[in-house]
């Protein structure tokens, strides 16, 4: 009895220890996949994209048009030297006031090097001159006329260079003939020395054939032939004597001939020579003459040059030429000025400073003269800052296109060559509807915003982009006005990790 109650006891015992496993097991199940479903939703929310938002609230839209530009002094008064000078001290600095005559710099005082440089150039000139005038190669009435300043005219120096050249000319024109008349005369007389020549040959030539015919006719006995060729053989012994005295006497009268012609050319020949070496030594003196008077004349000129380095040549300090603020100082002491250099600027008293900028002709439309403009950085300024609209002109890089605006600038905190930036433009106007410009996507017909639309589900709240059409009112740089179907607690997107598409589910910035 007692085992069967104890074999019943140990079965029971043995069903609830597997009650116990199964309801363990399924515990443990549906932990791991709560824990996972846990997981993968974090992780899924990790990968989408994390988005900025804002409500779509009342606010003002402040249409204004921005520039930048450097301020600049009307008429500034630019502070320079004539000479070069080293700075030895400078006793004002920049933005102190100055009246008249008061010491702007101090100055070592020493010659200036472009004085000391003209000096030493007129002692060169007057030494080369001196040389020139006393060389020897000026004539005496050349140097009395350059000592005396008697310079000739261009007319005189004209007809002195024509007198020459056309006795030169006219030398060289006579040369030249007697030369080719020379050559004609020896050319002819070679010619008819060839002619007597051979005319006096000839006769031999017929001599000694008839000597041979006379041979033949002596040995055949023919005593008729042979007193007839003796008679020939006479008379060209004959003519061979006269053409040969013939011959000598033209040859003689042809080297007469030329005898002259070369006595005639030899004469023409040291005329042309003559008349060379006057017009070169009548040149030469004459480009001396030119270049004595020249010398004289820059002598004359560095005197005077001289003269007025010592005029304008600065004392032991330079003094403010007018009253006024010093809006530049650009040396320092131990610094050396350089002529016209700028070394300090003067805004002189009652002269207005200017602001300039460019802007599109289409925004200069809204604008008129005398409208104020306010700095962008007003933080930048302790007192009151105007900036009011002078002048709207074309812009010279691009007339149809762009205006250039001009301000009067009213502040005592602001200096020449100073960047400031202001803003002009219409009053702010208040709208029911205004986003941020970053809001608005899409263009033309299709601007749009992305509202975060909220839904819940048994894991938390899901938040889905949603796409809304519409209309921009009005656009400042920063907002934009808008017409569209959305709640006043609804917010729309503005920023995003990466780009969101409508109906995309996002993550909000924490």
């Amino acid at each position: 009895m007692n085992n069967e109650i104890e074999t019943v006891v140990e079965e029971k015992s043995k069903k609830r220890d597997r009650k116990d496993v199964i309801k363990n097991v399924a515990i443990v199940f549906l932990s791991v996949m709560l824990l996972l479903t846990f997981f993968s939703n974090t992780i899924m929310n990790y990968s989408l994209p994390q988005v900025a938002t804002v409500q779509v609230e009342r606010g003002k839209i402040s249409k204004q048009i921005r520039g930048t530009g450097d301020i600049s002094a009307e008429d500034p008064y630019n502070v320079t030297l004539k000479e070069t000078r080293k700075i030895s001290g400078v006793s004002v600095k920049e933005g102190a006031h100055v009246e008249k005559d008061d010491v702007i710099f101090l100055l070592e005082d020493t010659e200036s090097p472009e004085l000391s440089e003209a000096k030493d150039k007129l002692d060169t000139l007057q030494l080369t001159f001196d040389q020139k005038l006393f060389s020897g190669k000026v004539p005496d009435n050349v140097i009395t006329n350059v000592r005396n300043g008697k310079s000739s005219t261009y007319d005189a120096y004209q007809k002195k260079v024509k007198e020459v050249t056309d006795r030169y000319d006219a030398a060289l024109a006579a040369d030249n003939e007697a030369e080719a008349q020379l050559n004609y005369i020896t050319q002819k007389a070679a010619y008819e020395k060839a002619g007597t020549d051979y005319n006096a040959v000839t006769p031999g030539y017929v001599r000694s054939q008839a000597e041979a015919d006379k041979a033949e006719a002596e040995a055949r006995g023919d005593e008729e032939r042979v007193k007839d060729l003796n008679a020939m053989i006479q008379e060209s012994q004959k003519d061979e004597a006269q053409l040969g005295i013939y011959g000598q006497q033209i040859g003689a009268s042809n080297e007469q001939k030329v005898a002259t012609a070369t006595e005639a050319k030899n004469k023409t020949a040291q005329e042309l020579k003559t008349a060379e070496t006057e017009k070169e030594k009548m040149l030469e003196g004459l480009g001396i003459e030119i270049e004595l008077f020249m010398l004289k004349d820059q002598i004359a000129d560095q005197k005077k040059k001289i003269a007025k380095l010592e005029e304008n040549s600065v004392g032991a300090s330079i003094k403010a030429p007018v009253a006024g603020t010093i809006s530049s100082i650009t040396k320092v002491a131990g610094e050396t000025a350089s002529p016209d250099e700028t070394i300090a600027v003067i805004q002189v008293d009652g002269k207005d400073m200017t602001l300039e900028f460019s802007v599109t002709t289409a925004e200069a439309k809204k604008l008129k003269v005398g409208d104020v403009a306010e700095p962008t950085d007003k933080w930048q300024f302790k007192e009151e800052f105007r900036a009011i609209l002078k002048s709207v002109k074309n812009d010279k890089t691009d007339p149809s296109g762009k205006k250039v605006l001009t301000f009067k600038v009213n502040s005592t905190e602001v200096t020449p060559g100073q960047s400031v930036s202001v803003s002009i433009g219409e009053k702010p106007k208040e709208y029911d509807m205004v986003v941020p410009r970053n809001a608005i996507k899409g263009s033309g017909n299709d601007r749009h915003v992305l509202v975060v639309k909220q839904k819940s589900s048994p894991l938390g709240n899901r938040y889905i982009a949603t796409k809304v059409p519409v209309e921009v009112i009005e656009e400042d740089d920063n907002n934009a006005a808008i017409n569209a179907v959305i709640e006043d607690y609804e917010s729309v997107i503005t920023t995003a990790s990466k780009p969101v598409k409508a109906g995309e589910q996002v993550r909000l910035q924490d």
